[in-house]
Formats: structure tokens, C-alpha cells, sequence
């Protein structure tokens, strides 16, 4: 087995750190946790092309473009990365706060509140560009309202 390209940690960092730079922006929400989410808000080769990774459709060059993907990929899924939440949220496209007007005891609520999960009780949002409800942590298990893309996609 080959040694590793030392080049992929350098691109990995160099591409989180434009992803982040985006979340900061508003452009992308901080509950990306891979590439596959990176494409559902935008073409995320093109944070590869920023970053000069070489590409080419010889397999040498599209197993280095894979082997960059999963290490970005291994960077937003890290344990201590931060996902958005109400009140820290930046991406338009996300609420975060309850679809209701009325408080459980039947009176109007006066100010909007964070959304939690009818199910499982977790703070959660709803994804405008997805078209659906999300937990807000990316690593919270799914439950019965909240099917994730990853479930989908199996």
C-alpha cells in the first residue's frame, strides 16, 4: 500500500476552510457534513477547483479527488464541529423557530420560539432549499418525523 499524499490534508483544510467561510456568509448551513450535503446547497467542485486539486478522468486523478472528498468529509463530521442552531443560525433558508402561533395553553405566542422535534423532542428546523425537517444536530439519530437524505439515499 502506497504512503499517503501528504497534499490531501493540505486541500481537506484549505476546502473546510472555504466551507466555513461560506457558512459564516450565510451561504451554506452549518449541518453540511459531507460532500453529498455540500451538493444539495451548491456544486461543490467547484470548493475542489478553488483549491487547485488536480482533476482528470484518469483513475489516479479521480481516486485523489475521492480521496480529498473523504477527507473533507472526515473534517465536517468531526464530534466537536458546531451545526446551527436557533439563535446561531446564519442560512436563510433554515427555521429554526415553531410553526405555531399558539402557546399549549391555548394563548398567542408574542415572540417566535426555537422548533423542537414533535417526536424525539429534539431542537430542530426546517430546511427551505431540502423542502423538509431536520434535526439541527446532524448526528442526532433520525426518528419518525425526521427522515434523513442519508436514509433516503440507501
Amino acid at each position: 500500500m502506497p504512503a499517503p499524499d501528504p497534499r490531501i490534508a493540505g486541500w481537506a483544510a484549505q476546502i473546510l476552510t472555504a466551507i466555513d467561510d461560506s457558512i459564516a456568509e450565510g451561504v451554506l448551513p452549518a449541518s453540511v457534513r459531507s460532500f453529498t450535503d455540500l451538493h444539495a446547497y451548491c456544486d461543490a467542485n467547484d470548493f475542489l477547483t478553488d483549491a487547485d486539486v488536480p482533476h482528470g478522468t484518469t483513475r489516479a486523478a479521480i481516486d485523489l479527488i475521492v480521496d480529498v472528498q473523504e477527507a473533507v468529509n472526515a473534517l465536517l463530521q468531526a464530534a466537536n464541529r458546531s451545526w446551527c442552531t436557533y439563535g446561531t443560525c446564519r442560512y436563510p433558508g433554515h427555521d429554526h423557530t415553531t410553526t405555531t402561533t399558539v402557546a399549549g395553553d391555548g394563548s398567542d405566542l408574542d415572540t417566535a420560539v426555537a422548533m423542537h422535534c414533535s417526536h424525539c423532542g429534539q431542537p430542530a428546523h426546517y430546511d427551505e432549499k431540502l423542502g423538509d425537517y431536520r434535526h439541527d444536530n446532524p448526528n442526532t439519530p433520525d426518528c419518525f418525523l425526521i427522515q434523513s437524505t442519508r436514509r433516503r439515499e440507501r
